[in-house]
């Protein structure tokens, strides 16, 4: 079983897509609250940010039928803390950090231990 996703990624990459793609790339990757969330002075570091921890979320997953980054929602949890949503999938639960300093961001996310439900209990991994 993965217990630890990871990815890191150059803000300005995300930067020239949305530039480039415009409202297009952003509504194909980000939800609404996620846009609102970063409309603000540092917005393509904290898009690049939520870009890294949809992919560590995805990474934490089993290979079959994973979600798409739209479908992978990040959202600020009960205390402020990142956590992350994947649509039609109630069970899901894990740790989850994002940093970023000027051209990079980073995300790591991290199953938390019992948290999966179901998901291993027959034996798929």
């Amino acid at each position: 079983m993965k217990q630890l996703g990871v990815d890191i990624v150059a803000v300005a990459r995300i930067q020239a897509l949305g530039e480039r793609y415009g409202e297009r790339f952003l509504n194909r990757i980000y939800s609404a609250s996620e846009l609102s969330t970063c409309d603000r002075p540092d917005r393509w570091q904290c898009l690049a940010g939520r870009w890294a921890a949809k992919e560590a979320v995805i990474k934490l997953l089993p290979s079959r039928d994973l979600p798409t980054l739209r479908e992978v929602e990040i959202a600020p949890g009960p205390e402020g803390a990142p956590i992350a949503v994947i649509r039609g999938t109630p069970w899901f639960n894990c740790s989850l950090s994002i940093s970023h300093e000027r051209e990079y961001a980073v995300a790591v996310a991290m199953v938390i231990q019992g948290e999966y439900g179901s998901m291993y209990e027959s034996g798929d991994s």
